[in-house]
């Protein structure tokens, strides 16, 4: 029994790639799980909802789906999602094929998580082009380098 305790413990030892990749994964996650309290706030601030229940007791509130302030809060964390997730997918592939290593696992996901960052300060901000084009590439950069890195390294 003590043999199997050892072996357990030493199989769930988590290797230096693969904490990286969860903890970035889980602060990136914690991001978008947490856009959906800037969407409602936004939503109650300009009394705009989507939906007839949502405005019952909401004196002034409409339903409107076409506000263009709620609309970007919404199509920021649409971004974040289409972004976050594959990359999540990527970040793990990446640590636990041997790719990289724990530092560079950490680097990329340091420069897309600021990317990240950048992307919704600079779109929420209403702030011009190209810089939310610029986050958003450096992103995509990361995730391109880490499939092409995997698929490299595995075959």
């Amino acid at each position: 029994t003590t043999k199997l305790i050892h072996l357990l413990s030493v199989a769930m030892e988590l290797s230096e790639e693969l904490e990286a990749a969860v903890w970035w994964s889980t602060l990136l996650l914690l991001k978008l799980a947490t856009f959906g309290l800037l969407v409602g706030r936004a939503r109650f601030q300009r009394k705009v909802f989507a939906n007839d229940e949502d405005v019952v007791g909401n004196e002034g509130a409409q339903v409107k789906t076409s506000d263009v302030v709620v609309e970007r809060y919404r199509r920021a964390m649409l971004n974040d999602m289409e972004n976050i997730i594959p990359f999540i997918g990527l970040i793990f592939m990446f640590a636990i094929s041997g790719a990289g290593t724990g530092c560079c696992v950490s680097l990329v996901a340091k420069i897309f998580t600021a990317a990240r960052v950048v992307h919704t300060v600079v779109y929420l901000g209403e702030i011009r082009q190209p810089s939310r084009a610029l986050a958003w590439m450096v992103g995509l950069l990361c995730n391109v380098y880490l499939g092409v890195k995997v698929l490299i390294h595995m075959y």
